[in-house]
């Protein structure tokens, strides 16, 4: 009934514990605590990612648009040329 729920909580501890696994053996005690504070912090950074991603869009292509020749930029031109 609350399959909509608990599929994105299940692929949050699927990559935790996979993650996790690369540091930590399963048979270790506290494989589970370990494997609950990093989808936590999965979960952190999957907000943090939707909360500021058109900011995060923005500062990228002002980023490229300021270095020489990318998007549209033609080289040799002036500062003078671009105003205009």
């Amino acid at each position: 009934m609350l399959d909509w729920l608990t599929w994105p909580a299940n692929l949050l501890l699927n990559t935790a514990a996979v993650i996790e696994s690369w540091f930590v053996s399963k048979a270790s005690v506290n494989f589970g605590l370990i494997q609950m504070a990093l989808a936590v912090l999965l979960l952190a950074a999957v907000v943090a990612l939707i909360a500021y991603w058109q900011w995060l869009v923005q500062w990228v292509v002002a980023s490229l648009r300021s270095r020489r020749g990318i998007l549209g930029k033609k080289r040799g031109t002036s500062r003078m040329d671009l105003d205009q």
